[in-house]
């Protein structure tokens, strides 16, 4: 299959590539297959790209970059399933490239959850007043 994307151009994919995020993405909700792309010029940065609709597409980055203790702020269970994990599991959090006065930033308040054995994602809202929904990175 192929796709055609604003940041890559044309895309060749398989359908064992997808995610599928049942319930979308915070207002995405229509969106539910995505590709994960990993383009070493980008590094550290991956982009979820949706499927569906191609036009709409994600910077994310690994939030352990930006807050070493990020995992206080996760709930237990989530903890304890990306720890004792089998397969991979990968958490993400959604960047704006044009974020607050045009800086960078990370939303730390919804970070999406990909679990590569299943082939699915989600995305949390994590309850905790103090974490930033635009937390500046540049």
């Amino acid at each position: 299959m192929k796709i055609k994307t604003k940041q890559f151009g044309e895309i060749q994919f398989s359908e064992d590539m997808l995610v599928h995020f049942p319930k979308g993405i915070i207002g995405f909700e229509k969106c539910r297959r995505f590709l994960i792309v990993h383009d070493e010029e980008y590094e550290p940065f991956r982009w979820l790209i949706a499927v569906d609709e191609n036009e709409i597409g994600f910077p994310v980055l690994n939030p352990f970059l930006v807050e070493n203790e990020y995992d206080k702020e996760l709930p237990h269970r989530l903890v304890k399933r990306l720890i004792n994990a089998e397969k991979p599991i990968e958490i993400f959090n959604v960047v704006t490239l044009n974020g607050e006065g045009g800086k960078v930033t990370i939303n730390l308040k919804s970070p999406v959850i990909i679990d590569y054995d299943e082939k699915k994602g989600e995305q949390l809202i994590l309850s905790a007043e103090n974490i930033p929904v635009a937390k500046p990175i540049s």
